[in-house]
């Protein structure tokens, strides 16, 4: 039982699966249908799964499939394009093995297309070029519209199209459902034949200063215009109002069936070379053994340089030079302009070597302001660093002062310095502290307020000195003496003054003496201190006790004190032969003998 009913189950299923392959195959189209004098495409998705194919057309007339023709000859692949409307099928044998497949039936339709015609704004066929023909399209719904120039679309999409280009125009319909298109009947548009102008060329006028002259253009009867045109009907061109440059000039020439004015330009190029010579240094002047060099204008094509009207073989914008001379340089630009540049006088300078007139040095301020006189001419003196044309002793002082006198030019060569020192040295005042006191037989220090090595030194008279050249020379003179002291300073500066040597007469002191009564050297005797009224005489004990004083006429000392006799021994004395002199005051020690 179980057996019977999976044989039925089997049967069951190989009739669906021959079904399948029998009738549930669909043929595709490309469209709703055929446009006029279009086609349409029909086809299967699945090619490969078959072969074989075999399309086929209901006959109406004898109501039975036929074999469809596609013209002469069978439509045997798995796609068809036809232009007949009709029931189409396919037949195709599986590559699977089994019965052939019979596809569904399709059924194409003829397709109608919306009208397209183009209506002129204006009836006309021609147009002046720049103005435009509005042409219109017929106004329909459901449409798509493009327009056409030459077959070529235009990326128009509306009714109506502004026409300036001459050629054939055509407007495409396309139904917005089925595709189909109408293109209309070409308008053709041309221009009106124009006059064309033509402007001779004109060549480069190589100056400002060329004549007024006529620009020729044809045909006739145009107007020019534009920079430099001082007669705008027979175009009459002035450089000189023009002036350098490129300059456009038009020519508008009118035209028949009342078209816009055609205009042509041509450019009038202006030239006026004007070559300029600079030089390496800026000016007319160079500096013998440096470098120089001048330089023309750049920008041309050629460059003839001449020294003192003779060519030089240099023929680039710059020369190097070394003498003075007359230069100039003939120039020739792109348009063959030719034109020689005025001429430069280069003069070629020495190194300056500036002076001064010397300022002498002096002794002192009290001198009258000299005038600052240098050469060349023309340069700057400064007096310790600050501008002066006088140098003024009393007001510069005493002291080392710098006089520079600079010359500047725009040359090195023409730039130098002098100076000179110029000391004004102070007069030489020669003092002493006061009159020198010596003793008879002794020696002093002469010495005043100078000192200075760099000085010269003369003592005057000459005697009793040791060398009197010296500053501070030694003097013993046997009286007294008046001394000159001459001082000189290096810058020849000179003063003198006096000095007294006071001698004094020496007093003989005695180291010794024996008050003992035996008439010999009883009395401590002072020989030639009665020279002196006013001599002091002080003895000391060994505590620095007074044991003797006198003053005036000295009684001598007889080794007692308050009528009692000292004991033997060292005393200390103290004589002062001026009181107001204490630098003449003896000391000493003398002994006491019994």
């Amino acid at each position: 039982m179980m057996l019977k009913k999976a044989k039925y189950v089997f049967f069951a299923v190989l009739l669906v699966i021959s079904a399948s392959n029998v009738f549930s195959q669909t043929i595709e189209k490309d469209g709703r249908g055929i446009c006029p004098n279009g086609s349409i495409r029909l086809y299967i998705n699945n090619p490969n799964d078959y072969t074989g194919f075999s399309w086929q057309i209901f006959d109406v007339t004898s109501n039975s499939w036929s074999s469809y023709r596609n013209g002469s000859s069978t439509a045997n692949s798995y796609d068809l394009s036809t232009s007949d409307a009709g029931d189409y099928r396919l037949i195709a044998v599986p590559k699977s093995g089994g019965a052939n497949v019979v596809f569904n039936t399709v059924t194409v339709v003829n397709l109608t297309s919306p009208p397209s015609i183009i209506t002129p704004a204006n009836p006309v066929h021609q147009i002046c070029k720049g103005d435009a023909l509005v042409l219109n399209g017929n106004i329909e719904t459901g449409v798509y519209y493009n327009w056409r120039l030459n077959a070529g679309a235009l990326n128009v999409t509306v009714p109506t199209l502004n026409a300036k280009e001459e050629g054939d125009y055509t407007l495409e319909v396309i139904d917005q459902t089925t595709g189909c298109v109408t293109t209309s009947a070409p308008y053709k548009i041309s221009y009106f034949p124009p006059l064309n102008p033509v402007i001779t060329p004109v060549p480069a006028v190589c100056a400002t200063s060329v004549p007024t002259f006529n620009i020729n253009a044809n045909p006739t009867g145009g107007i020019f215009a534009g920079t430099g045109i001082v007669n705008t009907t027979v175009g009459a061109f002035s450089p000189s109002a023009a002036g350098v440059g490129s300059h456009t000039v038009t020519y508008s020439l009118p035209q028949n069936n009342g078209c816009p004015n055609i205009v042509e330009s041509v450019v009038v190029k202006v030239n006026n070379p004007e070559p300029k010579i600079t030089s390496s240094t800026g000016g007319n002047e160079f500096c013998i053994g440096q470098p120089a060099s001048l330089e023309a204008s750049t920008g041309f094509t050629t460059y003839e340089w001449k020294k003192d009207g003779v060519v030089l073989p240099e023929i680039t914008a710059k020369l190097a030079i070394t003498s003075n001379g007359t230069y100039s340089v003939k120039v020739q630009d792109s348009d063959n302009c030719t034109v020689e540049s005025s001429p430069f006088m280069a003069t070629f300078e020495n190194q300056v070597q500036p002076s001064i007139t010397s300022i002498p040095s002096v002794c002192g301020t009290n001198h009258a302001a000299v005038p600052l006189v240098g050469l060349p001419v023309g340069g700057v003196f400064r007096v310790n660093e600050q501008p002066a044309s006088t140098f003024d002793y009393a007001k510069l002082g005493i002291g080392t002062h710098e006089v520079k006198y600079q010359i500047s030019g725009a040359l090195t060569c023409l730039n130098g310095t002098v100076s000179q020192k110029v000391v004004i040295q102070r007069i030489p005042e020669v003092e002493f502290a006061g009159d020198i006191f010596m003793w008879k037989g002794a020696f002093t220090i002469l010495q005043s307020n100078i000192t200075d090595p760099g000085y010269l030194y003369e003592w005057l008279p000459n005697s009793y000195l040791n060398d009197a050249t010296l500053a501070t020379p030694q003097a013993k003179p046997d009286a007294t003496t008046t001394y000159t002291l001459r001082v000189k300073s290096p810058y020849g500066c000179q003063d003198e003054a006096d000095v007294n040597v006071v001698v004094f007469e020496k007093i003989w002191i005695p180291d010794a003496f024996s008050p003992n009564n035996d008439n010999v050297n009883d009395f401590w005797v002072l020989s030639g201190i009665n020279a002196y009224p006013e001599a002091e005489v002080k003895i000391y004990d060994r505590w620095g006790g007074v044991i003797f004083y006198s003053k005036g006429i000295y009684t001598p000392f007889d080794g007692t004190q308050g009528g009692k006799q000292l004991p033997a021994g060292a005393y200390n004395y103290h004589i002062i032969p001026f009181p107001n002199m204490p630098s003449l005051e003896l000391k000493g020690t003398m002994m006491v003998f019994r």
